[in-house]
């Protein structure tokens, strides 16, 4: 490759070269004099080094083989308009391109080549970070599963203990409340056997109705633990639905009319009968009740509505296609629930409102309570075979646009796997459920 009249042509011919190749930005400037040093030489080292760093940068810039090709091509072609109008004669001419063709030549072919194992390495580079990113996410992954397989296991374990808690405390409580109660009648039999001169009459009868409250939300977590730890027990048999709505709305009688509310019952002595435990039907209906007396105004309004529905048409995953529910309504006209919390009203403790307020009332307006009503009612529903949900547009206290809850329960009993259950008659509704 080493000529020297090309080399002697290009020494000659330099600056203007440059100058045409900083017009058109074709080419890295320091190619010039490498093809010169190679001109004079022969030598290809430097140029080789010089093409192999042009292409590293290429390859790093993302720019295409083909447009670094163009850059050589192009000062070719400057180097032979520039020999045409220099004036030689044309034999003079042809030979000095002959003479550049094969560096050129070696140009492309340390380029071509150059720039395929660069954009290798670089692949080679990028697999290797993504397979390290890869096994790092990977890594962070099994990290983060056993995380939340250790907190899940630690919240199963809270659960557990709260649940066990609830359990031994209402076992603990109902002792001693028991004899509450026993000693405050005894009090007012006395009272009462003396024509009340003692005047201390209203005074056992407060104490006699907060021990009946406490004893109430006492059942109540002996329920809510019964349910949790999957020990319920049903006693199923056939019943009316008509006579317990019935029964549950008279209970209900005295704070119907001390809140002004008008409680409309719809036709259901046509509902078919159904299988299921009565007692635990009266609570069902006793804490749906309950919750729309207290979440409506007073002067209010209470429907109760039911119909028989098949399960393809109730609407709810789950069901057994053909198989015969049980829909009861309880719609009221009252402050409604927010979409966010109506399926939180059916958790544990949990409250719409503020939680200082304390347990006063199961019927006052929005009065407090511990939060276990829903849940247990939602709990025995589902123990039979069927589904408790609410619907409500909203929550507000000015228009009060109502909430609807619908109780689903199978005509003929298919309780929930793992319920103990027997058939045939079981207590009906107490006193002390009725008098609640």
């Amino acid at each position: 490759m080493r000529n020297p009249e090309l080399a002697a042509w290009l020494e000659e011919h330099r600056e203007s070269l440059v100058a045409l190749c900083e017009q058109g930005d074709v080419v890295d400037l320091n190619l010039i004099d490498n093809i010169l040093e190679t001109a004079r030489t022969g030598r290809v080292d430097h140029l080789d080094s010089a093409v192999n760093q042009a292409v590293h940068r290429a390859v790093a810039q993302e720019v295409p083989l083909d447009r670094l090709l163009k850059k050589s091509e192009r000062l070719k072609e400057v180097i032979w308009e520039e020999l045409k109008g220099g004036g030689l004669p044309a034999s003079q001419a042809l030979a000095l391109v002959e003479a550049a063709e094969p560096v050129f030549s070696r140009i492309s072919q340390i380029a071509m080549r150059s720039y395929f194992e660069a954009s290798q390495r670089m692949q080679d580079v990028l697999a290797a970070e993504i397979a390290r990113l890869h096994s790092e996410s990977e890594r962070r992954v099994m990290d983060r599963t056993a995380d939340l397989t250790r907190a899940n296991i630690e919240l199963s374990k809270l659960e557990q203990a709260k649940t066990d808690f609830i359990s031994i405390a209402a076992h603990e409580l109902k002792t001693p409340l028991t004899l509450i109660r026993g000693y405050t009648n005894m009090l007012h039999e006395i009272d009462l056997e003396g024509d009340g001169a003692s005047g201390s009459s209203h005074i056992v009868e407060g104490i006699l109705r907060g021990a009946e409250r406490l004893s109430a939300i006492v059942e109540d977590m002996l329920d809510v633990s019964v349910i949790d730890t999957n020990a319920l027990s049903l006693h199923i048999q056939e019943v009316s639905l008509s006579h317990f709505v019935s029964l549950v709305v008279g209970q209900n009688t005295a704070y119907i009319a001390e809140r002004h509310l008008t409680v409309h019952v719809g036709d259901l002595d046509s509902l078919s009968p159904i299988e299921v435990d009565p007692r635990r039907l009266h609570q069902i209906l006793g804490h749906l009740v309950n919750n729309a007396i207290k979440y409506t105004p007073d002067h209010g309004e209470v429907f109760i509505e039911g119909r028989v529905v098949s399960g393809n048409h109730a609407g709810q995953d789950g069901l057994a296609n053909g198989r015969q529910f049980v829909e009861l309504m309880i719609r009221d006209t009252g402050i409604g629930i927010a979409p966010e919390d109506r399926e939180r009203v059916f958790e544990k403790f949990y409250r719409v409102g503020k939680s200082t307020l304390h347990s006063s009332s199961r019927v006052k307006f929005k009065g407090a309570g511990p939060g276990l009503g829903l849940p247990i009612a939602r709990g025995l529903v589902e123990a039979h075979g069927g589904r408790l949900w609410v619907e409500s547009p909203g929550h507000d206290e000015i228009n009060c646009p109502g909430s609807t809850f619908y109780v689903l329960l199978p005509v003929r009993s298919v309780p929930k796997p793992g319920i103990t259950v027997t058939w045939g008659e079981s207590p009906a509704p107490g006193k002390e459920e009725q008098d609640q």
